[in-house]
Formats: C-alpha cells, structure tokens, sequence
C-alpha cells in the first residue's frame, strides 16, 4: 500500500479534508511524486497521498501507535465492565427464575381443588 485516500490520511492523521486538499493543491503545482490523481468516470479527480510522504509530514507511526494503545487500553477496561455487568444480570436472572418457579408452586396449591371430606352418615 503506497499510496493512500484523502479520506484514509484524514483518519490516519485526524487532520481536516481542507488541510489535505490544500496539501494536494500545493503538491499538484510543484508536481511532486508524492501525491497521485486518478481520473473518474464522473470526470473528478481522486487524491491519492503517498504513505511514506504523509509519515514524514505528520508523524503518523507514533500517533497511531499512541491511538491503538489508548484505544486497546479503553477496550479492555470496557470489556471487563460489561462482563461484570453481565455476570450481575446472570444473577438477577437466576434469582427471579427461582422466584417465579416458587409463585408458580404457590399458585398451583390455591387452584388445587380439595377433594370432598366424606361424611359418616351418607343419606
């Protein structure tokens, strides 16, 4: 991958379209190797940057590196919590099934019809 998108060095960076646009503008006058334009059919041009020229100008490798290891760093801590969140509802869900076997036992008692006492004297 030599060359790379306007919108890929924008995410890689976090730099804004204007600033790249600007960038390519300049380097399309001074004709430089470092940027390359592809026709569309919808007769617009597609910026391409090269990657080892958008590196030297913003310093990507070291801001991608601190991006990731924030971002891994934030995810573990994200991931440990829902799992704790889910264990807890785990939980919660274990408790009200017991709950609801017991309302089910109490409940099947009241409908039970009892059976009729026989009386001694049978007329």
């Amino acid at each position: 991958m030599e060359f790379i998108s306007l919108k890929d060095a924008m995410k890689l960076t976090g730099k804004s379209e204007s600033t790249f646009r600007n960038l390519a503008r300049k380097l399309k006058e001074s004709k430089s190797k470092n940027i390359k334009l592809e026709k569309l059919k919808t007769g617009h041009e597609k910026i391409l940057f090269k990657v080892s020229y958008i590196n030297s100008q913003f310093l990507i490798s070291k801001t991608v590196e601190s991006k990731n290891n924030s971002i891994d760093s934030g995810l573990l801590k994200t991931v440990e919590i829902l799992e704790r969140q889910l264990l807890a509802k785990d939980e919660q869900i274990s408790n009200l099934t017991q709950l609801l076997a017991l309302e089910k036992q109490e409940k099947q008692m009241l409908l039970e019809t009892p059976k009729k006492k026989k009386r001694w004297f049978g007329f």
